[in-house]
């Protein structure tokens, strides 16, 4: 008898959408097994709570391992980008899918791009690590703090709320709003948060049998790229929500990694890069990490965690 592997995933309409395409993978790889998506209320969807004051990202996360956790589900699919860097004992990074687009992307009313817009125009985010690039190019823009889903803040620029918005490309595109994108925005210069464009998934320490099922669905490439993202931001502290970005390439056998960190008002801006071999990822993250702690980022994060 074929066993039901059950999904969680959050209600919303991209968590559902990457939950419904790891499903579609899954059944490609086995066509003799049944899955169930479980929607799942997780406390980061609460559109009155500000994340970066609110315990992190991680608030996406702990409702959905504390299922998989209690067994009511198999395993769960998660945003790389809001997944802690330490997670729970009894819980397995199993799975990284293919990357999708890592850069985020500008929306405007009338397709204007960021250095069209006239001084004093609304744009709206939410992150503290977009806040802190904004400034720190010198974007003479009132920013102004926005929540909600990807069609809940575009439906808020609409209707007048803001001007503009920064959100990340994957989900525009994962959504099929790529026709309301301005402007993508350069990764160099306006670098994504760690794990950007990635979808993971995450199952159960102690069911080897999932483990490696789900690691027959694991893009090596990706990966290791992750990887180093996620070591850099693990050495200076792990937070989320950090004014912090980091984004690794992987070209001929070369690991590139570029990292961004800045306090919330960009008066100290902090950007480097590191390459390594493939396959020294986590050394490669802490390199560059280390790099940053030699210059003084520790002051960074003190002014931010204050």
């Amino acid at each position: 008898m074929s066993k039901i592997y059950r999904i969680g995933t959050r209600k919303s309409e991209l968590a559902m959408w990457q939950a419904q395409y790891v499903e579609w993978l899954m059944r490609e790889q086995w066509p003799e097994e049944k899955f169930e998506i479980v929607a799942l209320s997780v406390k980061g969807d609460d559109s009155d709570l500000r994340i970066s004051d609110s315990g992190g990202k991680d608030l996406y996360c702990k409702d959905l391992e504390k299922a998989l956790i209690a067994g009511e589900v198999d395993l769960c699919v998660h945003s790389l980008k809001d997944l802690p860097v330490t997670l729970p004992e009894e819980c397995n990074l199993a799975a990284v899918i293919e990357r999708g687009e890592v850069r985020d992307v500008v929306i405007t009313r009338d397709k204007k791009v960021l250095h069209e817009l006239p001084e004093g125009s609304k744009i709206g985010t939410s992150s503290l690590r977009r806040r802190a690039q904004l400034r720190a190019q010198g974007v003479s823009l009132e920013i102004v703090d926005i929540r909600g889903n990807v069609d809940t803040r575009i439906k808020k620029l609409h209707e007048g709320e803001v001007d503009a918005l920064i959100l990340a490309a994957a989900g525009v595109l994962r959504l099929g709003r790529e026709n309301e994108i301005s402007e993508y925005l350069e990764p160099y210069t306006f670098v994504p948060a760690p794990g950007q464009g990635a979808i993971a998934i995450e199952c159960r320490t102690q069911d080897e049998d999932l483990r490696f099922k789900l690691r027959t669905l694991h893009h090596d490439e990706s990966g290791q790229a992750i990887e180093a993202e996620r070591s850099f931001l693990k050495r200076l502290g792990g937070s989320c929500v950090l004014p912090l970005g980091a984004w690794c390439q992987i070209e001929q056998f070369q690991m590139r990694l570029r990292a961004f960190l800045a306090d919330v008002q960009a008066e100290t801006v902090m950007m480097e890069s590191a390459v390594g071999p493939v396959g020294h990822a986590q050394e490669l993250g802490e390199k560059l990490a280390d790099r940053f702690l030699s210059q003084g980022a520790r002051r960074v994060l003190e002014k931010v965690s204050t």
